[in-house]
């Protein structure tokens, strides 16, 4: 007779096996009770960018979505085994199959959302995505050139009078900012789905392994082959969330690049213009005319800078779309 993790196989078996399911069942209730807890405002990435995150609201309820999916299969299994142990239905009648003795006809591998998933990390780790005035930039590059503490404290003061008194340019950076601390809080709930569907698809394999693996009849064997559909699932479940916790920080990061890159040409161009109104000698005006072209330029490069935020972000929501 079949055996099983040292049981007999029977209807006890069915029914701890089935109480085995059902508190996977209960976890991945929990999980959908974390895609409810995302902020579903796409300003967190600003103004200026979230609404080029055109995938977001879309992800979260296709996660949900499947997440459910995967959960009923779980109910659906549980009160089918309960009927089987219960004697009121065949295993095979339950299943499906045409005759307790039909060898199950495995189906052709589709390709692993895990592998889908690994071509999106890839593309994201490899920064193309970012456009060139970006791709190098870090937040000190506008002030890489040593100053003493007179002018230091001139952009720092600066920065500060023009954000105070200036709302146009405090609006721009609240714009572009968004909010930060919403941003990191998703980045850590795609992490944190992702560690507990990856928990429940191990579990899952060890309880199919643990409880049924041993047992040689045809129509255990066709259970377990459908089961399996269920940790793969939940493996590609596990390497969305991956790749949202990615694509989320990477989303975040740049926008906060840009934002230092542009309040620091801000704080660099007001200490200029501190300086240049301090000085009490009549300005020629080949001085003039240079002081306005470099008015210009520093907002030629804010503009430029914004704009390859906006183009790199455009390029980052095609994975998400995707």
């Amino acid at each position: 007779m079949d055996t099983a993790a040292g049981n007999q196989f029977g209807p006890e078996l069915f029914r701890a096996h089935a109480a085995r399911l059902d508190a996977l069942r209960a976890r991945l209730g929990r999980v959908r009770v974390t895609v409810a807890e995302f902020e579903r405002d796409q300003a967190a990435f600003g103004r200026l960018c979230g609404w080029i995150l055109t995938g977001l609201e879309e992800r979260y309820v296709r996660h949900d979505e499947l997440v459910a999916y995967v959960e009923e299969t779980f109910v659906l299994t549980v009160h089918g085994l309960t009927r089987v142990a219960d004697g009121e239905q065949r295993l095979a009648d339950f299943l499906g199959l045409p005759d307790e003795d039909t060898e199950p006809v495995p189906d052709e591998p589709p390709r692993s959302a895990t592998e889908i998933v690994d071509g999106v990390l890839e593309t994201v780790s490899s920064r193309e995505w970012v456009e060139p005035q970006l791709a190098e930039a870090a937040p000190v590059a506008e002030f890489a050139a040593p100053v003493d503490d007179t002018v230091a404290a001139l952009r720092a003061a600066g920065l500060d009078r023009a954000m105070t008194h200036v709302s146009a340019l405090r609006q721009m950076l609240d714009d572009l900012t968004g909010m930060p601390d919403v941003v990191a809080k998703q980045a850590d709930l795609w992490t944190g789905m992702a560690a507990d569907l990856r928990a429940i698809g191990a579990d899952l394999r060890r309880c199919l392994d643990e409880d049924l693996g041993a047992v040689g009849r045809p129509d255990v064997r066709a259970y377990l082959a459908l089961m399996a559909n269920n940790v793969e699932a939940l493996r590609g479940l596990d390497a969305t969330c991956t790749a949202m916790t990615v694509i989320t920080k990477a989303a975040g990061d740049l926008i906060l690049l840009t934002r230092d890159i542009v309040r620091g040409l801000i704080g660099d161009l007001v200490a200029r213009v501190i300086v240049w109104a301090a000085g009490t000698t009549v300005v020629p005006l080949p001085v003039v005319v240079a002081r306005l072209a470099t008015v210009v330029a520093t907002a030629w490069r804010i503009d430029a800078y914004l704009t390859a935020l906006v183009t790199s972000i455009a390029n980052l929501s095609q994975s998400i779309d995707g």
